[in-house]
């Protein structure tokens, strides 16, 4: 066999060897997956807020997980609370909750939703659009608000 003979076949075989773990490789996942791909289920929510420090008045808010709970009545029920994503569909910007005007808005391109997550006005001065925010479940057992995305 020749030289050349010898590293045109070492070249394939060495192609498909890389070849094949990088395909591998690919296909493996760190866990961290968008929950709209399909791929995994996303990591579950489940965490606990103290109503008296972190939603003390009406109106007052507060994100963890990339979930953003609005106290929107003062009796200590679930359903003074509404727990939403927090992470905009259209270009991941952070949402808040505008007091002044009851709604959701994302800071990036101001795309604003009603509390119950739909969509008020998708993106300003931006291309593409937003959909409706996920909601997420809410219990409340004497100071403490649970946040699920489970009933």
């Amino acid at each position: 066999m020749r030289r050349n003979e010898f590293l045109a076949k070492l070249g394939i075989g060495a192609a498909l060897v890389c070849t094949g773990n990088l395909l591998q490789a690919c296909g493996k996942s760190d866990g961290n997956t968008n929950p709209d791909d399909g791929n995994q289920d996303p990591k579950p929510v489940n965490f606990t807020l103290n109503i008296t420090i972190d939603l003390p008045t009406v109106g007052s808010s507060k994100t963890k997980q990339d979930i953003i709970v609005v106290r929107t009545a003062s009796a200590l029920v679930a359903s003074s609370f509404v727990a939403l994503e927090a992470v905009c569909p259209h270009e991941q910007g952070s949402i808040f909750y505008n007091v002044n005007k009851a709604n959701l808005e994302c800071s990036l391109h101001s795309s604003r939703y009603n509390l119950d997550g739909t969509v008020i006005n998708g993106p300003v001065n931006s291309s593409g659009n937003t959909r409706t925010l996920k909601l997420y479940y809410i219990s409340v057992e004497g100071n403490v608000i649970t946040v699920t995305d489970k009933v």
